[in-house]
């Protein structure tokens, strides 16, 4: 199988707090809405985004800003939702390798940043 992404993913256990919108990204206004707050796990982290292991349900499509740490230093990044769905839903490798996870949370949330960070294995 011939790899797609743009950019090589690590595996992490990096805690994150995260801001997104609820329903249809069509119909919300970002001007007068305001963000929901979750949490979760970031379990794979790459320079253009990240897959949480989460309890919330979020939609595809609304932006969501990722706060999390790396080392000593704090990241808020943005971006949107890319992909999302219950864990016991999804039969891929990824899925499996999650399993260990599921303590914080039932559900993954996979994000595209808006713009790619500065991240390698070494920070990790």
């Amino acid at each position: 199988m011939v790899e797609k992404r743009r950019y090589p993913r690590y595996p992490s256990k990096i805690k994150t707090k995260f801001s997104y919108y609820s329903g249809n990204p069509d119909e919300i206004d970002y001007d007068i809405s305001v963000p929901l707050k979750g949490k979760g796990v970031i379990c794979d982290i790459s320079r253009g985004g990240v897959l949480i292991i989460t309890g919330e349900r979020v939609s595809v499509g609304v932006p969501a800003l990722m706060n999390f740490k790396v080392g000593k230093t704090k990241r808020a990044v943005h971006g949107h939702i890319v992909r999302t769905g219950l864990l016991a839903n999804n039969p891929t490798e990824v899925a499996r390798r999650m399993a260990g996870f599921t303590t914080h949370g039932d559900a993954y949330v996979a994000v595209e940043f808006k713009e790619p960070i500065e991240i390698s294995r070494d920070d990790l």
